[in-house]
């Protein structure tokens, strides 16, 4: 039987794995084309839950996450102004033009509002940062816009998973019932993605 209480104790002496999951975890979520692929959300909160389990202070959380989040973010924004020029002829831009257009109607329709906003709302978060980079937003308005949005977005993605480990983890029944409901909102995210990408 998986000894839930074998990896908890672990994962308590190696704490460094956590921090990992947590940084990498939100950077997916973040980062330009590969969060439009991988629910990092899902992995988000699931590893949020286990940090809890393991007693890391939920300042280190919201300190990592953010962190990661900002950084990942910002790369997309350099990737944008880098590649301005030629971003809908590479992939995965050349085979699903929407994802972009539908980001550029954001960013033309809200601006700077947009980048706030769009960092919240799921099929446009991937996709702004870079389409801000392509469409000449000064750098300085993206990070600072981006800085405070982030400050916002960390606890509202991790904190659930936090909390919600705080009561699972100390249930060893309970762990099963929470990564069969990770499976299940991995596979519901997945789904709405392809729906929305047959769309665009």
């Amino acid at each position: 039987m998986f000894d839930i209480d074998g990896v908890i104790l672990w994962l308590q002496q190696n704490p460094e794995w956590i921090a990992w999951g947590l940084f990498i975890s939100a950077f997916i979520e973040s980062f330009a084309i590969i969060g439009i692929f991988i629910p990092g959300v899902v992995l988000l909160a699931l590893i949020a839950g286990m940090a809890a389990s393991a007693d890391m202070h939920i300042a280190s959380v919201l300190i990592i996450v953010y962190s990661a989040s900002c950084l990942a973010d910002v790369s997309s924004f350099l990737i944008g102004i880098k590649l301005y020029k030629k971003i809908d002829s590479i992939w995965p831009f050349k085979n699903n033009p929407g994802w972009l257009k539908k980001g550029r109607e954001f960013f033309k329709t809200y601006g700077i509002l947009g980048v706030f906003v769009g960092r919240f709302i799921g099929p446009v978060r991937p996709v702004m940062p870079i389409t801000a980079g392509s469409m000449g937003m000064k750098f300085k308005h993206f990070l600072g816009v981006d800085l405070f949005s982030g400050l916002i977005w960390a606890p509202l993605y991790s904190l659930p998973g936090y909390f919600a480990g705080k009561i699972v983890f100390k249930n060893t029944d309970s762990i099963y019932l929470l990564l069969g409901l990770s499976v299940i909102l991995i596979l519901v995210v997945l789904i709405f993605k392809k729906i929305f990408h047959n769309r665009t």
